[in-house]
């Protein structure tokens, strides 16, 4: 098993080895990109966030919503 560390630099200093896996890649891609900068801004960290959630629970939202619109078009609840 492959150790992951949060070093850019893969075999020869390269970070795209062929090589190397895609879910390596990724991870370092990312721990460079995000994890190792200095100031991370929680702001957009946090509206990123809320929106993912916003996006996976909508549809659950609006799925009660249109049972609940079909229940009273069948007259279902009194």
């Amino acid at each position: 098993m492959q150790t992951l560390t949060l070093s850019s630099n893969g075999r020869n200093g390269r970070l795209l080895d062929p090589k190397m896996s895609a879910r390596l890649r990724a991870f370092r891609f990312l721990s460079d990109r995000y994890a190792q900068r200095e100031r991370p801004s929680y702001a957009v960290e946090f509206i990123l966030f809320v929106l993912i959630v916003l996006t996976a629970a909508w549809p659950m939202f609006s799925l009660a919503h249109a049972m609940s619109s079909l229940a009273h078009g069948m007259s279902l609840v009194r």
